[in-house]
């Protein structure tokens, strides 16, 4: 997908044709959306065929873009120091 290197304008978006898709649910477009508070989303649009007409239409789904938390370097507590925490 070819990214904008410049800030999303709150209430647009763009989408690229999806060059890695490789299974028949994958969506044909994929790209990212701003809504008016400036709130990025992943779009994406899947092409489709209407059951009953026979028409071409377009299946639209947006997924709010969340950054991704970082790995906690820290282990996990053992069971000995957690049972010395029980208040009883």
């Amino acid at each position: 997908m070819a990214e904008d290197k410049k800030p999303r304008k709150p209430g647009t978006g763009a989408a690229w044709k999806n060059d890695k898709k490789t299974e028949d649910w994958h969506p044909e477009w994929t790209g990212e959306f701003a809504d008016l508070n400036g709130n990025l989303y992943y779009l994406n649009i899947k092409e489709s065929v209407g059951q009953h007409t026979g028409e071409p239409y377009r299946q639209i789904s947006i997924k709010p873009k969340v950054a991704k938390a970082a790995p906690s370097n820290a282990a996990p507590n053992p069971i000995h120091d957690m049972i010395d925490n029980i208040p009883f």
